[in-house]
């Protein structure tokens, strides 16, 4: 399908998404060494998915992206179309593939002190829900 066509057929959510991800910026080197080298093996397979390098990447790079270094994780079974904004769906968007992967992501960063995650109302509806945070020794 010509992605120019598909376009005009985005959601809100879809349009805001891809936005967000035209302005995420490249991860230094030594930041993403650093990063990497808390990992004793890469790829691994943990909770049924593969935890690579790409993952990895893409994550600190979406959360750095976001002016609060923040994001809900928004996980979903579900297609890209299907997942909230958050930081499920842009990591589908960037890795054009639609496994939930958000939630398990940040468990192993949070265990390797990268990230933290945190639970606050959703702005939308008042609900409780996860967030992960990029801690600052890894903001850029």
């Amino acid at each position: 399908m010509n992605q120019s066509c598909d376009k005009g057929h985005m959601n809100d959510e879809d349009r805001k998404s891809e936005i967000f991800l035209e302005n995420v910026r490249q991860i230094p080197d030594s930041i993403r060494i650093g990063i990497l080298t808390k990992f004793a093996q890469l790829p691994y397979k943990k909770y049924g998915i593969q935890i690579s390098e790409a993952l990895i990447v893409a994550t600190i790079e979406i959360l750095n992206a976001n002016k609060g270094k923040m994001l809900p994780q928004n996980a979903r079974k579900e297609t890209r179309d299907n997942t909230p904004f958050g930081l499920d769906k842009l990591i589908k968007m960037k890795l054009n593939n639609d496994t939930m992967t958000a939630g398990f992501i940040s468990n192993e960063l949070e265990a390797r002190d990268v990230v933290e995650i945190t639970r606050r109302p959703n702005e939308k509806t008042g609900r409780i829900i996860k967030y992960t945070c990029l801690k600052s020794d890894w903001i850029w």
